[in-house]
């Protein structure tokens, strides 16, 4: 709770305006006939409850906005087939405007669950088993200007720092449970196309484990872009630049060649993509959005080097539902504060997921080359919401001429795949009908080729609004789990939850 006190604090500071911390609770209660996900011969019943009393923070003002959702979760095994346990969940975000249009500072803090086994089960509800909570701390500085009309500038540095809060249970080994600290350096000064424009950039990213002297991947880059304005909606550029790289004690410079483009085909949507030549071959990303009244995707692609399966300067697969949800509703609530209560309210009222699945994180000790697909598409209609994703991923040793790894400590190359539908349905203003479909794959790679895990659920429930205030909900799960790792194991489960604002 230090965390929610200080960044209200720095709010005030700075000039944030109608501070509002409204308490929570929810409480789940889960009777499942599988506690521990193992075989059918050793399969344990249990009821698992969980308490998750939380703070609600908003502020909105000139020169600062906080919101987030922050507080404890307490997990307990009434036959105790796994250990109870009391950990943060949440996140807290701070953007301010230190010195107008000039000097800025973005944080955050969040609390979140991680699969300590990537080729074990991984539970729909809030449970101990092979289950971690990562503490994950972001502080953003930076400066941006307009020198002119047409030519800006930008210095920003970004530091994660991630830490593991407690031992991970369930899990095969501890190599997946890594402290990590990431930065990165951006320099920019842009010209905007009139038609012609360009950008001269300067870029450093840098990862390193906690307890390590030697980075995990330090990349170095100078580029330069020549941009051409086509139309209003259509930008072109070429990139050239140099590059320095620094893995498994190898360093190498190489040329950058690239091409770039930015569309915007009408008001509510936007593609960027580009492709660049780099030291490993073929690099790039894409990202298109599109929204409307009443439909948001997302497609996302990239191929680049990672140090970090979880690498939170690179993005992971998949999308935010909360984000989405937010695009479609920017039309009806064009005020951010007013549309991000309406989110909230919906998400609560309708019972719908914060984030949709995606791939297990693997926390790695050596460099990787993640080449990364996904797709998500929401739907919002009078009566029906839906939601569904899709995501590929493949990370494999960053290889150069010879490596100086010891082949044991490359046992985090994988492939993975999968697939979530969601449905909500609206029977009456306070009785809603929900239900999902999940489907995910792990393959190992290297010296793991050959180990696969199968992890699929279905879900049906009801969420009622009993007040104003609060909501109830109840539901019946069904999760099989088919591995070469791990025993295969079936689970069925009963889940009621209470949420209840104050």
């Amino acid at each position: 709770m230090a965390v929610l006190i200080g960044l209200g604090a720095f709010g005030d500071h700075v000039g944030a305006q109608a501070l509002r911390i409204q308490p929570e609770v929810e409480s789940t209660v889960t009777v499942t006939n599988n506690a521990s996900f193992t075989s059918r011969d050793q399969a344990q019943s249990d009821t698992i409850i969980s308490v998750n009393p939380r703070l609600h923070v908003t502020s909105r003002g000139g020169r600062a906005a906080i919101e987030g959702t922050f507080g404890l979760e307490a997990v307990t095994y009434v036959n105790n087939a796994q250990d109870s346990i009391v950990r943060p969940r949440g996140s807290l975000s701070l953007r301010s405007q230190l010195v107008e249009r000039l000097m800025y500072l973005d944080a955050s803090v969040t609390a979140d669950r991680i699969s300590a086994d990537p080729f074990a089960a991984r539970p729909e509800s809030a449970t101990a088993f092979n289950d971690y909570t990562q503490m994950r701390y972001r502080f953003t500085p930076y400066i941006e200007r307009e020198l002119t009309p047409s030519l800006s500038l930008l210095a920003r540095t970004d530091h994660i720092v991630t830490r593991r809060v407690g031992s991970p249970t369930g899990a095969a080994s501890t190599e997946v449970a890594r402290d990590s600290h990431e930065q990165e350096q951006t320099l920019r000064l842009a010209q905007r196309p009139q038609p012609f424009g360009w950008t001269a950039e300067l870029t450093r990213q840098e990862t390193r484990l906690r307890y390590s002297d030697q980075a995990i991947l330090t990349q170095t880059a100078a580029r330069a872009i020549g941009t051409y304005a086509v139309g209003p909606q259509l930008i072109v550029g070429v990139s050239v630049g140099r590059e320095n790289n620094e893995y498994s004690l190898i360093d190498r410079s190489d040329s950058i060649v690239g091409v770039r483009l930015n569309w915007q085909p009408n008001e509510r949507g936007e593609v960027n993509a580009s492709i660049e030549k780099r030291f490993f071959g073929t690099g790039g990303d894409l990202e298109w959005r599109q929204r409307s009244p009443f439909l948001g995707f997302s497609i996302r692609a990239n191929r680049t080097p990672v140090a970090q399966s979880g690498s939170h300067l690179f993005g992971a697969a998949g999308d935010n539902l909360v984000s989405l949800l937010d695009g479609v509703l920017t039309t009806r609530y064009p005020d951010p504060g007013q549309r991000s209560t309406a989110v909230n309210d919906l998400v609560r009222q309708l019972n719908l997921p914060g984030t949709l699945t995606g791939p297990v994180e693997l926390y790695t000790s050596y460099a990787q080359l993640q080449d990364n697909v996904s797709a998500t598409a929401l739907f919002f209609g009078r009566l029906t919401t839906a939601s569904a994703t899709v995501f590929g991923r493949r990370r494999t040793r960053l290889a150069d001429v010879e490596d100086v790894l010891a082949p044991a400590s490359l046992s985090s190359d994988n492939v993975q795949y999968g697939v979530e539908i969601d449905v909500s349905r609206r029977l009456s203003p306070v009785l809603t009908a929900d239900g999902g479909i999940r489907y995910t794959r792990i393959e190992g790679l290297g010296i793991r080729d050959g180990q696969a895990s199968r992890d699929a659920a279905i879900r049906f429930g009801m969420t009622r609004i009993v007040s104003i205030n609060t909501r109830i909900s109840a539901g019946l799960r069904y999760q099989t789990v088919s591995s070469s790792v791990t025993s295969p194991a079936n689970e069925m489960a009963v889940v009621g939850a209470l949420l209840h604002r104050f």
